[in-house]
């Protein structure tokens, strides 16, 4: 792979740390701090042993302290992954990895099996990152060896100036390197900045310890010595204590968000409608099907949805829809989604009668998307969207640019059309002459698309898996200037369906993640478009999408900390 100075290169600008709050916290004993998820990576492996003295390989000893490390940090509750935990090469084969291209400045995931200088190619070291950034890590730490001719320890963080890195990396780089120091006795070569492929390419906050040099007889006695193994690991977990108690990973980004899945959805509704509204959707906080065709019918009626429990509507969304001053209450779904009592108690806080409320209800998912398609009708040349009725996450890739063109969303089982969606298409054959299906054929088979009629032109938005489906719909129809997304989860429905209506009304796409986890092909995006990115609005609480993840949008973003 070609090499860039900040991916490759070793090269290193010392600096003074002037961080008070380091200068003043303990160094003998860990500051209270919550457990966490901790990922450690031992430093080269099988087929890369990294510097070799006197028959001591440096991945021996790197393995020797991480193994340590995770003892005492499972000792005091925190859950630890590691990147391997034997000598073992932890990618023989091609992966994408991230490659600088000259020509226009930017990086790119590359599968040509190019790889990085010795003594270790990129494969293995992207294949690290891969594991900590998939298993939600709150802080990534590899650890090393160092040869060259001196002795102690040094510590590094990414050289991106970037809020994330010269924030929680360098904080976290600074308290391993006092802290390690403090515990074993290790000479003090400082704290710097160094573009290590795994610290960059890691999403979350990381940092990267050279614990001694292996060329120097003392220091490798000592290294060989598992009472200075002990120490070292002890001044890493203390390291993650302190940093931990630091409190750092707090919101980057505008949140809408309420301490539940229904006061989300009020917050939703206060943000994008804060002058009224003349008719509310209301639909299951428990169920998603009948909710997944909510963004066009809010977009064309420019009405906020809101989340009831079957049974009741909670008094706090009541009061929601007497503040909107809303006049029209639609509910999606049948009895068995929404009960009457729930809808007649919308009417009520709406002030008119409960046999006034329009209900969409079939009986299916299905024939409930095709009522609300009926009662939104078809834009002439704008044509439906097709995604799965048995996942929803599709559907929230579609529901904002479905909305803003006037696109009814119809549902359909995997392996058939549904029944319902090839009616209203065949009844609207005039108006509907394309249609997008937004999902591979894992999700909308090959045999769906083909049962579309001949008259419907079909375009296929999709990726080998959500993220990249996502990726795919944004691309395609938000392809070129500004854009705020809003940010939504991947894993469960009600705050994410909330988002559609929303984003469609400010002409946003909306975007999504794990909890805490920032896809690479996203965080590709994300760095390519920098320049026409303006910002996030985090859709959910921290138990929705984690504040972790505004520090790793930062660090993909490039962001610069405050001046």
């Amino acid at each position: 792979m070609k090499s860039h100075p900040h991916v490759a290169a070793i090269f290193r600008r010392t600096f003074l740390v002037t961080l008070l709050s380091l200068i003043t916290s303990s160094l003998l004993c860990p500051a209270t701090a919550s457990a966490a998820r901790i990922f450690i990576d031992p430093g080269h492996g099988g087929a890369y042993p990294g510097a070799v003295y006197s028959g001591i390989e440096e991945q021996y000893v790197n393995l020797l302290i991480a193994l340590e490390t995770r003892a005492v940090l499972q000792s005091r509750g925190h859950t630890v992954a590691m990147s391997r935990t034997g000598d073992t090469t932890v990618c023989s084969k091609d992966i994408p990895t991230w490659n600088w291209n000259e020509d226009d400045q930017q990086y790119y995931l590359s599968a040509d099996g190019r790889t990085g200088a010795y003594p270790i190619p990129y494969d293995d070291l992207q294949a690290r990152c891969d594991k900590a950034n998939t298993w939600e890590a709150d802080v990534f730490i590899s650890i090393h060896n160092n040869a060259g001719g001196g002795t102690g320890t040094e510590t590094y963080y990414n050289s991106w100036d970037t809020v994330t890195d010269t924030g929680p990396s360098k904080v976290l780089a600074t308290y391993l390197q006092q802290d390690i120091v403090a515990a074993a006795g290790t000479y003090d070569r400082k704290v710097d900045d160094v573009g290590y492929y795994v610290i960059r390419w890691a999403n979350m906050p990381a940092a990267l310890v050279e614990v001694a040099f292996l060329d120097s007889s003392a220091d490798r006695s000592r290294l060989l010595s598992s009472t200075f193994r002990h120490k070292v690991a002890v001044g890493i977990a203390n390291a993650i204590d302190h940093y931990l108690s630091a409190k750092l990973i707090t919101p980057l980004e505008p949140r809408i968000a309420g301490a539940t899945r229904y006061e989300t959805a009020i917050e939703a509704a206060r943000s994008g409608w804060s002058n009224g509204a003349d008719t509310v959707l209301i639909a299951s906080g428990e169920n998603w099907p009948d909710s997944l065709t909510a963004s066009p019918l809010s977009y064309r009626l420019d009405a906020p949805l809101l989340l009831t429990p079957r049974a009741a509507l909670p008094a706090n969304v009541a009061a929601m829809i007497t503040r909107l001053g809303a006049k029209n209450v639609i509910v999606l779904g049948g009895t068995a989604a929404v009960s009457s009592a729930a809808a007649a108690a919308a009417a009520r806080a709406a002030g008119i009668d409960p046999s006034t409320v329009v209900r969409f209800a079939g009986a299916t998912r299905y024939e409930t998307a095709a009522l609300a398609a009926e009662s939104l009708g078809t834009t002439p040349g704008a044509g439906v969207v097709v995604v799965s009725g048995e996942t929803y996450v599709d559907a929230v890739s579609a529901s904002s640019f479905a909305a803003m063109r006037g696109m009814p969303i119809l549902l359909t089982p995997k392996s058939s059309l549904a029944a319902a969606t090839s009616a209203f298409i065949a009844r609207h054959s005039a108006e509907v002459t394309s249609a997008v299906i937004v999902g591979g054929t894992a999700v909308v088979s090959s045999a769906v698309e083909a049962a579309l009629p001949d008259t419907v032109s079909v375009e296929r938005l999709a990726g080998p898996d959500r993220y990249a489906t996502n990726l795919a719909v944004v691309k395609r129809f938000w392809p070129e200037g500004d854009i705020s997304p809003y940010a939504a989860t991947a894993h469960n429905f009600p705050d994410a369906l909330a988002a559609g209506g929303l984003a469609a009304k400010n002409g946003q796409p909306v975007m999504i993640f794990g909890w805490r986890y920032l896809d690479k092909g996203t965080r590709e995006f994300i760095m390519h478009e920098n320049d026409r990115l303006r910002g996030w609005t985090i859709m959910g609480s921290y138990n929705a999408l984690d504040y972790l993840l505004d520090w790793e949008l930062a660090k993909a973003r490039r962001l610069p900390p405050p001046s």
